[in-house]
């Protein structure tokens, strides 16, 4: 992966991140995820469990960590997000 760019599974909750790359899994599509979506960590169930996310502010998934490991993210600055706790 390139610089800035982590694996789903990886990144920090609460985080607000920008999908950058996706495996070819129709269903992600179908849950909203594409290039370019905007999505924030909620949590990470324990032992190996899956990622829940807040996508594009509207709902909640999960993602399995197998599927969670192959979606690369970038973070978005925190002053570009509506969800930044400071920006009210």
């Amino acid at each position: 992966m390139t610089t800035g760019v982590k694996s789903l599974y990886t990144a920090k909750k609460q985080g607000v991140f920008e999908v950058a790359s996706l495996p070819g899994i129709s269903l992600l599509e179908n849950l909203g995820l594409r290039v370019g979506t905007r999505v924030t960590v909620k949590g990470r169930y324990a032992f190996g469990g899956p990622v829940l996310l807040r996508v594009e502010n509207a709902f909640l998934v999960a993602i399995g960590k197998d599927i969670a490991t192959q979606i690369a993210v970038k973070e978005v600055a925190c002053y570009e997000s509506p969800q930044c706790p400071t920006r009210r």
